[in-house]
Formats: C-alpha cells, sequence, structure tokens
C-alpha cells in the first residue's frame, strides 16, 4: 500500500512537472504541434523497448492482441488531441493554473457516463461536480481571467483525456492477462509506442520539425513518461479507484510547485503573486481535488 501511494503521488507531482516543461519549451524553442510529434517521438522508442521486453516476457502473441488495436487508435486519437490542446491552453496561462483545472475531466466523465452510458448520477456526485464548477471559477479568475481561447482548449483537453480514459479501461479488459499492473504497464506500452511510430514518421517527413527539438524535448518526455509509468504502477498496487484520487492531488501539488518557482527561481515560467492570489489558487485546487475524491469514492460506495 505504502508503495501504491507513493507511485501515484510522485505521479502527481512529475505531471506538474512535465507542465512547466512543456511550457517552457513552447516559450522557448517551438510550437506545441513540434512538442506533441517529437517528446511523442521520444517516448515510443522508450515505449517500444518495454513492450517486445513484455511480449517476450509474458510469451504473448501479437496475433493475440488483435482485438485491441481499434480501441488503442481510439486511446492515442483522443489522447494527442487532448494532449495539444493542453500544450496550447499553457501558452496562454500558467502551469499552477492550468493543473488544477484539468480536474474538471470529472464534469466530462458525468457526461459522458449520462449519455453514452445512462449512468445515472448520485447525489454526492453532483455535489462533487458543483464544487468542481465553484473551484474552475476562482482557478480562471486568480490572478486575471484565461482567455476564451485558453478556457475552449482546457474544455476539450478535459474531454479529450476523458474520452482516452474510457477506452483505455477497454483496452486493459481485453489484454489476455490476469495482472492489472502487467495488463495496464502493456496497455500504456502499445499505445506510447503506436504513437511514436507515428510521430517519428511526421517529425521525418514535415520540415518544421528539426534534430535541433529533440534535447529540448527531453526534459518534458522523459517526467511525462515517468509519470506515466508510476501512475500506472500505482494502479496496480492499490487499484484504479485510489489511484484516480491520488492523481487528483496534481492539482494542489501544481499550485506549490508554481509558487516555488516563482519565488525561489528567476523564471519566467511562472508569475510572482500577491497573498490573495496565491489563497485562491489554492482553494480553487483543493476544491476541484476534494471533488474528484467525492465522485469516485460515490461511485464506489454506491
Amino acid at each position: 500500500m505504502v508503495v501504491g501511494v507513493t507511485c501515484g503521488l510522485m505521479a502527481a507531482l512529475c505531471q506538474c512537472a512535465s507542465y512547466i516543461f512543456s511550457k517552457q519549451f513552447t516559450r522557448d524553442k517551438g510550437t506545441s504541434l513540434q512538442l506533441l510529434m517529437v517528446s511523442h517521438a521520444i517516448m515510443g522508442v522508450i515505449a517500444a523497448v518495454g513492450v517486445t521486453i513484455l511480449l517476450l516476457q509474458l510469451k504473448i502473441s501479437f496475433s493475440s492482441l488483435g482485438n485491441c488495436w481499434i480501441h488503442v487508435f481510439k486511446v492515442n486519437a483522443f489522447y494527442l488531441g487532448a494532449q495539444f490542446c493542453c500544450f496550447f491552453a499553457l501558452t496562454k496561462t500558467e502551469a499552477s493554473r492550468l493543473a488544477p483545472l484539468l480536474g474538471m475531466k470529472i464534469l466530462f466523465i458525468a457526461l459522458f457516463g449520462i449519455f453514452l452510458f445512462e449512468h445515472r448520477m448520485l447525489s454526492l456526485q453532483w455535489v462533487a461536480v458543483m464544487l468542481c464548477l465553484a473551484g474552475a471559477f476562482m482557478a480562471n479568475w486568480s490572478g486575471g481571467a484565461v482567455p476564451i481561447s485558453g478556457i475552449i482548449c482546457i474544455l476539450l483537453a478535459c474531454a479529450g483525456y476523458s474520452l482516452s480514459n474510457l477506452n483505455t479501461k477497454i483496452v486493459i479488459d481485453i489484454i489476455p492477462i490476469e495482472s492489472l499492473f502487467l495488463s495496464s504497464l502493456l496497455c500504456a506500452g502499445l499505445a506510447f509506442s503506436t504513437l511514436g511510430a507515428v510521430s517519428l514518421l511526421t517529425a521525418v517527413m514535415m520540415p518544421q520539425f528539426k534534430a535541433a527539438h529533440i534535447k529540448p524535448a527531453l526534459p518534458f518526455s522523459f517526467a511525462w513518461l515517468t509519470a506515466m509509468v508510476l501512475l500506472f504502477s500505482c494502479i496496480g498496487q492499490v487499484g484504479p479507484l485510489y489511484g484516480n484520487i491520488l492523481q487528483s492531488s496534481r492539482g494542489v501539488l501544481g499550485v506549490l510547485l508554481g509558487l516555488i518557482i516563482a519565488k525561489f527561481t528567476s523564471s519566467e515560467l511562472e508569475k510572482r503573486l500577491p497573498r490573495a492570489v496565491v489563497v485562491l489558487r489554492i482553494l480553487a485546487a483543493v476544491a476541484i481535488t476534494t471533488a474528484a475524491v467525492l465522485y469516485v469514492i460515490a461511485e464506489h460506495i454506491y
């Protein structure tokens, strides 16, 4: 249990760090699209090695994974769209504001559950949705409102991540492995290796992608891939319920990380903020994190 909780909290921290690195890249080195393609080409190479080792160790053939590929494609398509929107949103606002706002994913989980799966919302889950909305409003107007284009991209990112997660669960259930931990790792490996192949092909064929982008994309690539490995390890140790609760802590961690960067470095990645704005962002992060916890707990209890 201790190992699982530690992995979950470290995954949330690595995700927050990756938002900082992505903002640094798009500010100094290139565009959101360039980071998206180059970083996933890097992660794809690493994931391909991991998938090969897993398949050989578990003695699983590619033919036995035939039913997975259509859902892996959906995982990747929704994920890529969400990542691009997330990168673009970071050009409009600080990472410390983005991290808690991504917790609005529960709004889309609720909507997709109602309209796609005829899921009945419980009273506690409606409380969670309202609390999430309140936190989003506080985060949006803490230190000036996020531009409309940024808000739209954040909402699209939340929708994309939600749809990607729904298809991820389908892939994990299809993979012929009894261990949830190993099937989750293989699912991640399949998704990132195929994404990497497409990204590498795109990077080679299109002139705006240069070898000079590889080095500045490495910090984001390693931070994000580490976050994913830790997250899947967390789920394998403590299960998806507590794994999602622990991941929701990235909102609070993102605000705290932003405060540390603004206070102790001369970086322009995070602005120095008045105390009232800092308090408002912390309250927003706590509200959205609490909303995610309430939503998952309600679904588990009832």
